[in-house]
């Protein structure tokens, strides 16, 4: 089959690779890349309608759904596959997900079920997927060992640029309580499912039409304001305040390092490291660490995120907070192993370093789970199976 695959902001190309490895013709649009919230038109789009009228096209294919190129492949009549990482995927609130020409695919059971009680078509689950082919490819160099070596590592943001960092200077206290009261119960507690989280009527009201918080998105996308708002500071300031404090208590333990783009001023006693490249860095510190940590966003309700598939993928062995849908692609305690809540954490970090071969039995077993079931070519046959059957 023909395959056109856009680039998206913030996007991987893993799986335009995949559909070339598959046996398919993919041509990569390198001169366009898509904001999928982009709020005006955006001139790329001109360019990807003169690249389907100059070849044959089968589909159309992202990762992240954009609403202006569904409007496009549904004015021209062809299939447009895209694939959510992120949940709730904001750019999934518009009007254009009821066009015929979309097949789309979101790893969150429950985001799926909320848009299939809306009656949206052609919508599927479908979990994350991790480059088998890179992965099983890394190699490293004794600089490499040394480089990345650690005990405790985690790579990622901490989300301290929030709403609720930036608006509490100016909210009353009668607002600011039930905020807080809600992130330290919640905090720490990955026990059970958390829902996005709308922020009250009044709170809204303060922040748009007194504080003059407005967002473009909103307007153009239909997502609540008190939605929209309450995941920006809710969720948000909750994996901040999570990792946070998950990594300071974990420094009891052993080094902690941490890759991120972050600044890190509430941190202390943990290594800081810039970014690392996702392509070429990223495998390495996996591979490298004693221990890997995930934390998911908190608005990801049930799903697994992409650090889950990539860290067993490259052969790193995996500590995570607990997600509804683990279980249904892994054995936890054979794979990876979970965690509820802080004490867990700390008591199961504490035992894993101090239990080298069963460290490593789980990280082989989880490396051979995800290589045997969860890569791109995997999980793009199983897309491309349910397209054709639609």
């Amino acid at each position: 089959m023909n395959f056109l695959f856009i680039k998206t902001e913030k996007g991987i190309t893993d799986l335009a690779y995949a559909l070339q490895r598959l046996g398919h013709h993919v041509q990569i649009a390198e001169s366009c890349t898509l904001d999928p919230l982009a709020t005006a038109p955006q001139p790329s789009c001109a360019i990807i309608e003169q690249l389907i009228e100059q070849q044959p096209i089968d589909y159309v294919i992202t990762y992240l759904y954009v609403p202006e190129l569904s409007d496009l492949c549904n004015r021209l009549q062809i299939p447009y596959i895209s694939w959510n990482y992120d949940s709730p995927t904001v750019s999934l609130f518009h009007t254009s997900v009821y066009n015929d020409c979309n097949r789309i695919f979101t790893f969150d059971q429950a985001q799926f079920d909320r848009l299939q009680a809306l009656e949206v078509p052609h919508i599927y689950h479908l979990p994350l997927a991790a480059d088998g082919v890179r992965a099983s490819g890394l190699s490293l160099s004794d600089s490499d060992r040394e480089t990345y070596r650690s005990d405790i590592s985690f790579v990622g943001t901490l989300y301290e640029n929030n709403l609720y960092n930036a608006c509490r200077g100016m909210l009353p206290p009668e607002h600011l309580l039930p905020i807080n009261q809600y992130l330290m119960r919640e905090l720490c507690h990955w026990d059970h499912t958390r829902s996005w989280l709308s922020l009250p009527d009044e709170t809204v009201h303060l922040l748009t039409d007194v504080l003059g918080y407005h967002s473009d998105v909103c307007d153009i996308f239909e997502l609540p304001q008190e939605l929209y708002l309450g995941i920006l500071m809710l969720s948000r300031k909750l994996a901040e305040m999570e990792r946070v404090t998950a990594l300071s208590t974990l420094t009891e333990i052993a080094p902690v390092d941490l890759y991120t783009a972050s600044s890190g001023d509430r941190l202390s006693g943990i290594r800081l490291h810039p970014p690392v490249d996702y392509y070429t860095q990223l495998g390495k510190v996996y591979q490298c660490s004693r221990v890997n940590l995930n934390f998911t966003l908190p608005s990801i309700e049930t799903g697994i995120p992409q650090r889950v598939f990539d860290v067993l993928a490259y052969g790193g062995f995996l500590m995570t907070n607990a997600q509804p849908e683990l279980s249904t692609c892994f054995i936890p305690g054979k794979d990876l192993v979970v965690f509820h809540d802080l004490s867990e954490l700390k008591e199961l970090t504490s035992y894993y370093l101090t239990h080298e071969e069963e460290r490593r039995q789980i990280a082989s077993h989880g490396r051979q789970t995800v290589l045997q079931n969860y890569t791109y070519e995997h999980l793009m046959t199983r897309m491309l199976a349910l397209c054709e059957t639609d």
